[in-house]
């Protein structure tokens, strides 16, 4: 059974009384087959691999059939006396009408460049294989950052709305206050604006998450289910050490696509060198016809065996290419190697300071809701300014805001460092975690 991936990687608490955005794992699931740069990896995989099996087929034997016919506008005989002093034999050099059956049978021999093609080739398919899993590793990453940025969104919008009704609050307070006489119309106008500019939050924040939804669906061909809101769980615990997820360079689906194609510029160029071998290879022939000429036989066969040779210019000029080739295909192994470790380097030290991030968000979340709470209790008796509300109110938004987005942030981190370490996050952990 596939994991419960938002327990594995820390989780989304839904309200269960409104929130009906769909798990992580649906999306992810649906990428395999919705999302375009999979369906293209998958094109590009059984594309290489025909190409291999073309070049192993250029190195069998090949059978070719061919069938003719002949029309010629004059016949031409011989006439041979009979030493005898009988009647003369009339001999048929080129018939008016004559049909062909040719069947031809190449076998390459001994052609080293060709074989050694075939197994660049083979090796081309399986990084091909490899770029395929590195694909939908990176359109799984993709995925995981746009949905925890719509849940982050819609979270938000939540908080605007909350955000907004405080506002709203407010101005009725101010209002009350103003028909007492204990509140200056500047107060209402003060108030009337806080409203104005937490309406404005609100279409912001419904406007990110429409885009970020729009973004997902785009990635994975399913639409994502906005009714409600998402409440982000809090997920603190540290995450193991660094070296648990250096995994061997062939578990990197990345760095082993680039590691296969290095391999398969080396052999390409080996049998680029190879060409410099003369090739040995036999043909049999067999002919059926229906005129017999002088061999007086409609059926006969050639067996050819031939060794080849050629070089010219071209010749030195593709081996310095190839060459050239394998070491640019080296130096990108190298750099893809280096890249890995230091996406794994990053995303595990990401996770850290969001852990940091986050823990001291949701404390300051905490301390500035309090804070705004005695602000209006404070001038709804008259002991505060107007000011200090409307900055408390603020500065509640701001650290709400940004508790969520720093939750967010952590979630995806860690989701991002399971990519990175070549871990599919719909699949079990290779290397235990806690």
């Amino acid at each position: 059974m596939l994991p419960k991936i938002l327990l594995a990687i820390g989780g989304v608490a839904f309200a269960a009384q409104a929130s009906a955005l769909q798990p992580v794992d649906e999306f992810l699931r649906a990428a395999r087959t919705g999302s375009a740069d999979n369906a293209e990896a998958r094109a590009a995989r059984r594309q290489v691999r025909a190409e291999a099996d073309a070049a192993l087929g250029r190195a069998l034997p090949s059978l070719s059939l061919r069938g003719e016919y002949t029309r010629n506008e004059l016949e031409s005989t011989l006439t041979f006396p009979d030493p005898a002093g009988g009647p003369a034999t009339a001999v048929t050099l080129t018939p008016r009408d004559q049909l062909d059956g040719i069947a031809r049978l190449d076998v390459p021999l001994v052609d080293l460049a060709s074989f050694a093609r075939v197994g660049a080739a083979r090796t081309s398919a399986r990084a091909s294989a490899k770029q395929e899993a590195a694909t939908e590793l990176r359109v799984q990453s993709l995925v995981s950052q746009d949905y925890y940025q719509l849940v982050a969104n819609l979270a938000l919008v939540a908080s605007s709305r909350r955000a907004l009704d405080v506002a709203e609050e407010g101005l009725r307070i101010a209002k009350q206050r103003h028909q007492t006489g204990t509140g200056t119309l500047l107060d209402v106008d003060r108030a009337t604006a806080e409203v104005e500019r937490n309406v404005q939050q609100v279409a912001g924040a419904e406007l990110q998450a429409s885009l970020v939804a729009r973004a997902l669906q785009s990635r994975t061909g399913i639409s994502p289910v906005l009714a409600g809101g998402a409440v982000l769980a809090a997920d603190l615990r540290e995450e193991p050490p660094l070296e648990r997820f250096q995994p061997p360079d062939e578990e990197l689906p990345g760095l082993a696509a680039a590691m296969e194609t290095r391999v398969a510029a080396e052999k390409e160029a080996r049998a680029q060198r190879l060409s410099l071998v003369p090739s040995l290879g036999a043909s049999l022939t067999e002919r059926v016809t229906d005129f017999e000429g002088l061999a007086g036989q409609e059926a006969t066969w050639q067996a050819v065996v031939g060794l080849s040779w050629s070089f010219d210019l071209t010749t030195l000029a593709g081996i310095r290419a190839q060459s050239a080739a394998a070491e640019g295909a080296r130096a990108r192994e190298q750099r893809a190697r280096l890249a890995a470790r230091d996406d794994i380097h990053r995303a595990w030290m990401t996770v850290q300071t969001n852990i940091a991030r986050s823990r001291s968000a949701r404390v300051q979340a905490e301390v500035s809701a309090r804070a705004a709470d005695l602000a209006r209790d404070r001038y709804e008796v008259g002991e505060g300014t107007q000011l200090d509300l409307l900055q408390a109110q603020r500065d509640a938004f701001g650290a709400d805001a940004g508790r969520i987005q720093a939750d967010a942030d952590l979630l995806n981190s860690r989701a991002q460092l399971r990519v990175a370490a070549g871990e599919s996050l719909l699949e079990p952990p290779r290397r235990g975690a806690p």
